[in-house]
C-alpha cells in the first residue's frame, strides 16, 4: 500500500468510525476488494486503526475526562461509563466467544438497516408527541445505563454498529440529541479498548501503516466536532430521521 491509499483507509475508518454504520466490517470490505489484502491483514489493518479513532475520542472529550477521573465518585457520567462497561462485558464478551469462529468472516448490514428504521421510527414517532428529548446525563438511571450497556454488548456482532445501537436506544430513551452522542462518544473509548484487548493476538503494528492512523485520528475528530454541530442545529425528531436515513443509505450502498 502506498501513502496515499493509506491516507484514504485511514480517512474511510474515521469516517465510518463515529456514524451508525459498521466501521470495522465496512473498512475490511474496502481493503479485501479494492485493495486486495487478505482477510487476516484486512482485519489487523482495521483493528489498528481504532488506536486512531480512540485517540481521538481522548483528545476531543480531554476535559469530560479530566472532570470524570477528578470526581469518580460523584460524577454522573462516570457512573453511566461504569455500569454501562459492566453490562456490554456482560453481554459482548460471551456472544464474541461463541460467533468469534462461526460469524469471523460474516457482514451482517442488514442489521445497521434495522437500527437506521429505528432511528426513523423514533424521530417520526417523537415529531408528533408533545415534548422531544431532554434528558441529561445526571436524568439518567440505572434502566438507562443497563440498556446502553446491553445494546453496545449486543453490537460485538459482526456488521452491527456500536454507535448506532447506543445512539438509538438513548434517542429512544429521551436523551437530549447533543448528550446522546456525547454518552456515544465516551462509551466507544472503553468498548474500543476492550476490542484492541480482546483481539491483541490479531493486530500487527506497522511503522508503514501509520499514516493510516494519524488520517483516522484527524478525519475522526472532524466527524466528531460536524456531528455535534449537526445536532445543535436540528431538532430532535429530525436529528434521529437523519441519522437512520444516513445509516440506511450507506448500509444498501455497501450490501
Amino acid at each position: 500500500m502506498n501513502i496515499l491509499e493509506l491516507l484514504i483507509v485511514g480517512a474511510i475508518q474515521g469516517f465510518l468510525e463515529f456514524l451508525p454504520v459498521s466501521s470495522s466490517g465496512n473498512v475490511s470490505l474496502i481493503l479485501m476488494n479494492f485493495l486486495k489484502l487478505t482477510p487476516s491483514e484486512s482485519f489487523s489493518l482495521s483493528l489498528f486503526l481504532h488506536l486512531g479513532t480512540l485517540l481521538a475520542v481522548l483528545v476531543y472529550f480531554r476535559n469530560d475526562l479530566i472532570d470524570i477521573l477528578k470526581n469518580i465518585k460523584t460524577n454522573k457520567t462516570s457512573h453511566f461509563l461504569i455500569v454501562s462497561t459492566i453490562l456490554t462485558g456482560i453481554v459482548g464478551i460471551p456472544i464474541y466467544l461463541l460467533l468469534k469462529s462461526v460469524l469471523e468472516n460474516i457482514q451482517i448490514d442488514v442489521g445497521n438497516i434495522i437500527i437506521g428504521l429505528f432511528l426513523i421510527t423514533t424521530g417520526v414517532i417523537l415529531k408528533y408527541r408533545s415534548k422531544s428529548g431532554f434528558k441529561k446525563v445526571e436524568d439518567s438511571n440505572i434502566l438507562d445505563m443497563t440498556i446502553a450497556g446491553i445494546a453496545q454488548g449486543i453490537s460485538i456482532i459482526p456488521g452491527i454498529s456500536r454507535s448506532g445501537s447506543t445512539l438509538a436506544v438513548l434517542l429512544g430513551r429521551e436523551f437530549d440529541k447533543e448528550e446522546a452522542l456525547r454518552i456515544s462518544f465516551l462509551m466507544s473509548i472503553p468498548a474500543i479498548l476492550g476490542g484492541i484487548v480482546l483481539e491483541a493476538n490479531d493486530m500487527t503494528f506497522v511503522i508503514g501503516t501509520f499514516p493510516a492512523l494519524i488520517s483516522a485520528f484527524i478525519t475522526s475528530i472532524i466527524v466528531i466536532k460536524v456531528l455535534l454541530e449537526f445536532a445543535k442545529k436540528l431538532n430532535f425528531s429530525y436529528f434521529c430521521i437523519g441519522l437512520g436515513v444516513i445509516t440506511v443509505i450507506i448500509s444498501l450502498l455497501i450490501l
